[in-house]
């Protein structure tokens, strides 16, 4: 009988070289090949082939899988780990019931699309958080100020002075609630630009549903969010998040550039000024998405550089810091593994603050480092610019 993974793609064009193992943060965690980038492609290469099954051992090598891209970027036969891994996980979730997969599956179908029911788990969270500090996951667990009730955002804010053209922001699902302040920030800095600014409701963009495997609700979700966005006579979509920008990007169909963030789009119209820089040594930390994907935002990262005081680069290799959406709940242990070996890199510079800007990286950096560490690219420009921040 036909195996139920044998329409994953690219699971011949691997040449073996690996060159994608130094890249890979769950290998050079675990020293497994197995749960290695070649090591996965061979397994799943093998089960298709009729040479093995599905074990508990290769199951678990591929769901460690942090989906962070960084192999896409290293490998000469252009393989998409992360297509790869969606398909997968798709296909798992039919032959496998696991309960963290159930739970998964209840949080992303029942939960996070909905706002309401979102803003009520996180405020159930913030009257029972104090009591789940000692359980190991709860170090993951938002801030006790990220937790907070956050304002309303306006769905329409002018720009001030000479209009340059209208902008859509994404407020997400996760982020809405936790990093709402952030959202309303960026929105005025875009105002104050000279953007005319609209934000739809709050939404999920689908990019957690992919990397999960459940595809087609990840297509339903990015069908609803380009509906709200691109609507006509908006000049660009406005993601702060690198995780749902490249999912956004990657079945746009729009010109390059469309999809931006407001460092980018600041840099790009040349009109931003920087009043004062960020004093003491900082570390920009750039989303694996960012740096892994399609998305150019290499403009706006040239001007956060030059926001700051002292840039201090963290030592080799650049890794993911474990985050990765859910994987910091499914896969914790591993994941604050990979976490605390970021936090070492952080602390071997003696720096004073980290730059991060997509949601689960900002979580896990504010565990790792304490909030006050930590600080969003929207927050640097605000200080940079010299607007107050609400």
């Amino acid at each position: 009988m036909k195996s139920p993974f044998s329409e994953i793609p690219a699971l011949k064009d691997c040449v073996h070289c690996g060159l994608c193992l130094p890249e890979c943060p769950t290998y050079l965690a675990t020293g497994r090949e197995a749960e290695s980038p070649r090591g996965r492609i061979a397994a799943l290469r093998a089960v298709v082939e009729d040479r093995s099954r599905v074990s508990d051992a290769i199951h678990d090598g591929l769901e460690s899988c942090l989906v962070c891209r960084a192999c896409e970027s290293a490998c000469p036969s252009g393989i998409s780990m992360e297509q790869l891994m969606a398909s997968y996980r798709q296909q798992s979730r039919r032959e496998r019931s696991d309960l963290p997969a159930r739970a998964e599956s209840w949080l992303l179908r029942e939960v996070i699309p909905h706002p309401g029911r979102l803003s009520a788990l996180v405020s159930g969270l913030r009257w029972i958080a104090p009591w789940l500090r000692w359980l190991p996951f709860a170090r993951e667990l938002p801030s006790a100020k990220r937790l907070r009730p956050a304002p309303e955002v306006p769905a329409v804010m002018e720009a001030v002075g000479s209009c340059r053209g209208t902008v859509s922001l994404l407020r997400g699902c996760v982020a809405d609630r936790v990093f709402r302040a952030e959202t309303h920030l960026s929105a005025l800095l875009l105002s104050e630009a000279g953007w005319k600014v609209v934000i739809p409701e709050a939404g999920c963009c689908g990019a957690l549903h992919h990397h999960a495997g459940m595809v087609e609700e990840s297509r339903e979700h990015m069908r609803l969010r380009w509906r709200d966005l691109a609507s006509e006579g908006v000049d660009h979509v406005v993601i702060e998040s690198a995780g749902c920008a490249a999912h956004l990007n990657s079945t746009s169909g729009h010109e390059p550039g469309f999809i931006t963030d407001t460092a980018t789009l600041l840099a790009r119209g040349g009109n931003f000024i920087i009043q004062q820089k960020l004093p003491g040594r900082s570390v920009l930390s750039l989303a694996c998405h960012q740096q892994h994907s399609s998305l150019d935002f290499d403009e706006g990262t040239e001007l956060l550089e030059n926001c700051l005081e002292e840039q201090i680069q963290l030592p080799a290799p650049e890794h993911c810091c474990g985050a990765a959406g859910m994987y910091m709940l499914r896969r914790h242990q591993l994941s604050r593994s990979i976490g605390e070996v970021a936090r070492d890199r952080f602390v071997a510079v003696k720096a004073d603050q980290i730059i991060s800007g997509n949601p689960g990286c900002v979580l896990r950096w504010e565990s790792l480092l304490g909030v006050q560490k930590v600080i969003s690219p929207v927050r640097l420009l605000a200080h940079a610019g010299g607007l107050e921040s609400n």
